[in-house]
C-alpha cells in the first residue's frame, strides 16, 4: 500500500501529535538548538485530531508545543501556497505569544515563541537557503536583536534538491517530510538508517497508511479541502466577473491587488508597482480579466507584456 504523505498536515499531526520523542528529535535538528540550546523534553499541548465532522478546510491542523523551560512551539504543514503567509504566520505566532499570559502575570513572564513552517512550496525565491529564520532586529545595526521572544522559521521543502548530499538530520528530516510517500528500497533505509526516530517515523507512517480509519479521515479532509477551494475559485470567478461588469473603478488598484494575491501569492504582489505606474497599456478591466485568464505568473506577465 503507498504510503500517506508525510507533509499533510493531517498525516504530520497523527504521527508527531501522539510521539513528542519524533517531534523533540526533528525540533533539536535544528542548528539554533545545538550544543547547550537542545530542548531537554518537550510535550504537545494540542494532540487531537479533528473528528470527521470538523475536517473543513479551515480547522488548520497546527501543532503547539512546550518544553520544560517553558518556551513554546508553533509547528505548521502547508502543502500548498497561501495567500499572505507571512502575515497569517505572525498572526498566529502572536495568538500563542498573548495567550500565554495569564490576567494580572507581569508581562516578564510571557515565554519564547518560536515558530517553525515547513513549506511544500517557494515563500521567498530571493533565497537560496531552504532554510531561513527571522528575528526581530536592529535596521542598522543587524546583530542588535529587540528581543529573543521572536523566533520565526520557514523551511521550504522544494528547495533542498534529491541529488544534495545530505550532511545534517535536519536536512534529512525535511527530505522525508517531503518525499515518504515516494521513497522505496535502498533509498528509504539509507534514511531509517540515518537516525533511530526517523526509522521509527516511517514505521508509524506505514501503521497509518494501512489502517483503514485513518485513510478514511484523510481521504475525507483532502475531499473537503478540495470542496472548499473549488467554491473559493468560484467565488473568486464570480467576484471578478461582478467587478468588471460594473466597471469598477473605485477601488479598482485594491481589487486588482487582491486577485493578484488569491491567485499567485506574495509573488503575483511583484507586478503591483508596475500596474501603479501606469507602465502597463492595458486598462483596470483588461488587467483582472488576464488576472483570471492566466494558468500561471509567467502567463500573466506576457499577458501585460512587461
Amino acid at each position: 500500500m503507498k504510503l500517506l504523505p508525510l507533509f499533510d498536515d493531517f498525516v504530520f499531526k497523527a504521527i508527531f501529535g501522539k510521539n513528542p520523542d519524533l517531534l523533540l528529535d526533528l525540533l533539536n535538528s535544528f542548528p539554533e538548538f545545538s550544543g547547550e540550546k537542545e530542548i531537554k523534553e518537550i510535550r504537545v499541548l494540542n494532540p487531537e485530531i479533528p473528528k470527521e465532522g470538523k475536517l473543513e478546510k479551515l480547522s488548520i491542523l497546527d501543532m503547539n508545543a512546550e518544553d520544560v523551560l517553558g518556551n513554546k512551539f508553533l509547528i505548521e504543514i502547508q502543502a500548498s501556497r497561501q495567500p499572505s503567509f507571512p502575515k497569517r504566520a505572525l498572526y498566529y505566532w502572536s495568538k500563542l505569544y498573548t495567550k500565554s499570559l495569564r490576567k494580572g502575570q507581569n508581562f516578564k513572564f510571557l515565554p519564547r515563541v518560536y515558530s517553525f513552517n515547513f513549506l511544500n512550496y517557494i515563500q521567498l525565491p530571493k533565497s537560496s537557503e531552504f532554510h531561513s529564520v527571522f528575528h526581530l532586529l536592529e535596521k542598522n545595526t543587524p546583530k542588535l536583536r529587540l528581543t529573543e521572544d521572536l523566533e520565526i522559521h520557514i523551511v521550504e521543502m522544494p528547495k533542498l534538491l534529491a541529488d544534495s548530499k545530505f550532511n545534517t538530520k535536519l536536512e534529512n528530516w525535511v527530505y522525508l517530510l517531503r518525499e515518504a510517500q515516494n521513497l522505496k528500497g535502498e533509498e528509504m533505509k539509507t534514511l531509517e538508517r540515518s537516525n533511530p526516530k526517523i526509522k521509527k517515523a516511517v514505521s508509524e507512517l506505514r501503521t497509518i497508511s494501512k489502517t483503514e480509519a485513518k485513510r478514511y479521515l484523510y481521504e475525507a479532509r483532502l475531499k473537503s479541502e478540495f470542496v472548499y477551494n473549488t467554491g473559493m475559485a468560484d467565488a473568486f470567478d464570480r467576484g471578478l466577473e461582478q467587478g468588471i461588469e460594473k466597471g469598477i473603478e473605485k477601488g479598482i488598484e485594491q481589487a486588482i491587488e487582491i486577485a493578484l494575491e488569491i491567485k499567485f501569492g506574495s509573488d503575483g504582489l511583484t507586478l503591483l508597482p508596475k500596474i501603479r505606474n501606469k507602465k502597463i497599456s492595458k486598462t483596470p478591466s483588461e488587467i483582472l480579466l488576464a488576472i483570471k485568464k492566466a494558468k500561471t505568473l509567467v502567463a500573466l506577465k506576457k499577458s501585460l507584456k512587461i
